[in-house]
């Protein structure tokens, strides 16, 4: 009963790291929130809405580019 529950966190895992990555959160932790069963399916979700941190490098780079004129 559990095995089915354990073998699809896996991948969600990962997948959360990876993410949590590329939005500038630390990947360890929610590598390892997203092996809690149930709760990794909310956090990938919670992951995607977050704004991407090189996307928000590249804005404030802009924003500074026009301050200083």
């Amino acid at each position: 009963m559990w095995l089915p529950i354990i073998i699809m966190t896996i991948p969600i895992a990962f997948l959360n790291a990876y993410i949590a990555s590329r939005k500038g959160r630390n990947p360890v932790l929610f590598l390892i929130l997203g092996f809690i069963p149930f709760v990794g399916f909310y956090l990938t979700i919670y992951l995607l809405s977050l704004t991407d941190k090189l996307l928000m490098d590249k804005i404030d780079k802009i924003l500074n580019v026009l301050e200083q004129r």
